[in-house]
């Protein structure tokens, strides 16, 4: 139970860091109405394909990369899926963490001498 809730706050602090990283891109001035495929590959052009290599290959899910991530994440605005990603992992971190830290109510014994 207590790695479900180590799992929970590691996306919860995810999450938050991707909302710290979308503010930083839109005080810096990048366009953040590009496709934040555009955005991501012109930051880091490396970690792009790395990302889909790790995807299809090493996770096996390659039609989690064509059928989800490219037209639901990386063809959207970039602010836009940067909220969806934070919301998602918010989500997820929040509902690890109230399953991890579930207890089993104890019982009070009163001792009468």
């Amino acid at each position: 139970m207590v790695v479900f809730a180590l799992l929970g706050w590691f996306f919860i602090l995810v999450a938050l860091g991707l909302l710290v990283l979308g503010l930083w891109l839109w005080l810096s001035g990048q366009d953040v109405t590009q496709q934040m495929g555009q955005l991501w590959y012109s930051l880091d052009s490396g970690s792009l394909p790395l990302a889909q290599t790790i995807v299809e290959r090493h996770l096996r899910l390659p039609s989690l990369w064509q059928d989800v991530i490219v037209p639901h994440l990386l063809t959207q605005p970039a602010w836009e899926g940067i909220l969806w990603l934070f919301i998602g992992l918010m989500v997820l971190g929040g509902l690890l963490s109230l399953l991890g830290s579930r207890r089993k109510k104890r019982r009070s014994s009163f001792r009468s001498d």
